[in-house]
């Protein structure tokens, strides 16, 4: 009769590991961090809603009619204090930090006595659709002293990654520790066990989701008439005509949320200087115009007064030659910055904008 094949290492019967992973997208990791054990997936909490009845109704208790009853709770607003998990991941957009938190648990029951968890390590990267990036953990690991897990405790660690690519985007994470099985025999200080046999074991999660973008950015340059100042260096009669340049932008949220516009400005490419016509426009009376808030879908144009400025002779040169070949030159690159709803930042620069041809 034919010998049975012996079963090899990777045929075998894989044991539960001693250690889970748990990864919890956050927001506001500047303030505070949440980390919910049970959650296997990122995601992006949010404030619950409720909504109480008027509190003129005397024959119902106003607490009743809360989601979440609280002594501290305002009848007027509808967002309870508690934090809620959505079930599905969100929206990740191009331009703003993605943050999430590592935990990595030590699952052995209570009980368990035979087995012993140590030199926890986390490894995190991220694959973008054009490069991998290695993460920066936060608290750095301290290689130097092993990482110890006790019994239903945790390891935790932050990464953050900016989002500069639209597409597909891999957050793998690499989890490896120490599983001691202790044997009985030991001494009184031992606890009476001492270690038998000792193996590292290693498992990695993918997290999948893509980068969309956030604000839609459209263009059109329109040149002024120029502006003559006299130059001496040209004679008494002399006059150089500087170039003027509207520069108009049209911003859409194609979010999912509500954003507030932040600092919006044009860096100009030397000879030009630009001036913002836009809500941070300095007036004479002094008054200060509010950033202006985005629905999704909604639009707003922007405009930038961009001009030659006199006697700057860094570009002239440049200047010169691209109107002399095709009519067009760059003015500079459009920086604009946001904060979603929950307080997300998000960040983006445009390519150099041209002129149209003459």
């Amino acid at each position: 009769m034919a010998r049975p094949r012996a079963l090899s290492g990777a045929e075998g019967a894989k044991e539960p590991h001693s250690v889970s992973l748990k990864v919890l997208r956050n927001r506001f990791l500047e303030t505070y961090i949440i980390v919910v054990p049970d959650i296997d997936r990122l995601s992006r909490p949010s404030f619950s809603y409720q909504y109480p009845l008027p509190s003129e109704n005397e024959n119902l208790p106003y607490k009743a009619s809360l989601s979440y009853p609280s002594n501290i709770s305002d009848s007027q607003f509808i967002l309870s204090p508690n934090v809620t998990l959505p079930p599905s991941f969100g929206s990740a957009y191009v331009g703003e930090t993605f943050s999430c938190s590592l935990c990595a648990n030590n699952e052995l029951p209570p009980d368990n006595e035979s087995r012993v968890v140590s030199a926890v390590r986390i490894i995190a990267e991220m694959q973008t659709p054009s490069q991998i990036v290695s993460l920066e953990l936060s608290p750095p690991a301290d290689d130097s002293e092993p990482v110890g897990l006790g019994k239903s405790q945790s390891v935790q660690k932050i990464v953050r990654f900016d989002l500069k690519e639209e597409g597909n985007h891999v957050l793998a994470v690499s989890v490896s520790y120490t599983e001691t099985i202790m044997a009985q025999g030991g001494g009184e200080a031992t606890g009476g066990a001492r270690a038998a046999s000792g193996r590292v074991r290693t498992f990695r999660k993918l997290y999948q989701f893509i980068a969309q973008p956030c604000l839609g950015v459209r263009t059109k340059a329109t040149e002024l008439a120029p502006l003559e100042v006299d130059n001496r260096a040209l004679g008494p009669y002399g006059r150089t005509r500087l170039l003027r340049y509207a520069l108009e932008a049209q911003l859409e949220n194609v979010g999912d949320g509500t954003i507030t516009l932040g600092s919006t400005t044009l860096n100009p490419k030397p000879p030009f200087k630009s001036k913002s016509l836009n809500w941070d426009f300095e007036r004479p009376d002094s008054v200060e115009s509010s950033p202006p808030s985005l629905n999704p879908r909604d639009v707003l144009q922007v405009v930038f007064l961009v001009e030659q400025e006199h006697g700057q002779q860094e570009g002239l040169e440049g200047l010169q030659k691209d109107i002399n070949r095709d009519g067009r030159t760059t003015l500079g690159q459009l920086s604009i910055e946001w904060r979603s709803s929950m307080g997300d930042r998000g960040f983006l620069t445009t390519g150099n904008l041209m002129t149209k041809r003459r």
